[in-house]
């Protein structure tokens, strides 16, 4: 297992390095001038833009911007930032990976247990009310946009009921309104997929074995039925973390919370290259090692299953 796993990690290094170049490029042929934004009222001080060119390496041939970039990559050095003068990407990524990943993972937390025992209880009742109930409850979650959403959990928690803050980031109040707007559609998709393979695998041989041994429902269920159901389903709870870290982008500017995806709104308004190209090389990090952890996970929960 180590072994495929290190040879998916070395399968990553072309996948970033095409990232790179096309996140290099895009950004470049970008309308405006980020020097200009960067000096704002002063952008008519030819001096000072030309010196801040020239400190930046803008005023550099594309290549050898480009070559400079990747050399600064090799060594960990995510060069300076536009936006905030004199000061590293990286340290303006700090604080914003920390709180889009500690998002993503409460949202995570909530939405696949929600989502498992609801696909699990559709599956189980099939056809009958309760079934009918939660998959149009899943289907009307799926379908309202995240902004909608935010819109009416504000409305109906903060302006009506006074319980929750409006926006904001760093209490446990504040967390509750954004990590519901990303869960609930992602709990929504995880149950209609968790419904349909609890589907297929009650319809197996082994199933109807065991309930001509006598077992309980509830053991059947829980102790045979959702332990092989998990196996397929747990790549789609990876895809669906992965989701929940790009609908960041839309939760963070909705409820004014610093995390990377907020600051990566913030930075293509505002030309900042570096730390845009930082942050999608992130994303794409993030995926790779989303499924692999993915595959890894497969292993663990079905010892059936080897890695070539």
């Amino acid at each position: 297992m180590l072994t495929y796993a290190a040879r998916r990690l070395a399968v990553m290094v072309p996948t970033l390095a095409i990232v790179v170049l096309l996140v290099f490029f895009a950004t470049r042929a970008m309308p405006g001038d980020p020097i200009g934004v960067m000096l704002s009222d002063h952008s008519a001080d030819l001096v000072l833009a030309s010196r801040l060119r020239a400190e930046y390496g803008l005023d550099r041939p594309l290549g050898e911007q480009l070559g400079h970039y990747f050399l600064g990559l090799l060594t960990g050095d995510l060069g300076l930032s536009f936006r905030y003068l004199h000061v590293s990407v990286a340290a303006v990524l700090a604080s914003g990976i920390r709180v889009s990943l500690t998002l993503a993972t409460l949202a995570l937390a909530l939405a696949v247990p929600l989502g498992v025992a609801g696909g699990v209880l559709a599956a189980v009742r099939r056809n009958r009310w309760q079934d009918n109930t939660i998959m149009a409850t899943m289907i009307g979650m799926i379908s309202v946009p995240n902004f909608a959403l935010a819109t009416f959990l504000v409305y109906l928690f903060s302006i009506r009921l006074h319980v929750l803050p409006v926006a904001g980031w760093g209490t446990v109040a504040q967390a509750v309104l954004p990590t519901l707007v990303l869960a609930l559609p992602a709990a929504a998709y995880i149950g209609r997929l968790a419904r349909s393979f609890m589907l297929e695998v009650l319809r197996q041989d082994y199933i109807r074995a065991a309930r001509a041994k006598g077992l309980s429902p509830t053991a059947i269920v829980l102790g045979h039925a959702l332990r092989n159901t998990m196996v397929p389903l747990s790549t789609s709870i990876g895809v669906v973390f992965g989701g929940l870290l790009s609908a960041t982008f839309v939760v963070e500017t909705l409820f004014n919370i610093p995390g990377l995806g907020r600051l990566a709104i913030d930075s293509i308004f505002g030309r900042d290259y570096p730390v845009i190209s930082a942050i999608v090389l992130l994303f794409t990090v993030f995926y790779a090692l989303i499924n692999l952890g993915v595959d890894l996970l497969y292993a663990a929960i079905d010892p059936r299953i080897r890695l070539a």
